[in-house]
């Protein structure tokens, strides 16, 4: 089930990486054991921790300003129309009923 947890994060996070705001924190690890340090991992791991944008800017090395008209704690995960890896009523992207089965 790892092997399949692994490979539907990596498909997802491919085709569109704001999925990382809509990520547990035991899901985002395992994007950052896969992709490594990227932005929406870290700034999705900041928001999960109710990090700053001072903080959230200086870990991925953008300006504060870049935030200007967020609420504090909103992340930039446009998910319109996306389903949330951990949406669903908390229920893992592979235990999701739209989820295929394969």
């Amino acid at each position: 089930m790892e092997k399949t947890i692994e490979y539907v994060l990596r498909e997802r996070y491919n085709l569109d990486s704001s999925i990382a705001y809509g990520c547990s924190e035991e899901e985002l690890q395992i994007l950052l054991s896969l992709f490594g340090e990227e932005e929406p991992i870290i700034d999705a791991l900041n928001v999960l921790a109710g990090a700053s944008f001072e903080q959230r800017a200086r870990d991925i090395g953008c300006s504060p300003e870049d935030f200007h008209g967020w609420h504090e704690g909103e992340s930039d995960g446009d998910l319109d129309g996306e389903k949330p890896v951990s949406g669903g009523g908390g229920l893992p992207v592979w235990e999701q009923s739209w989820h295929s089965k394969r």
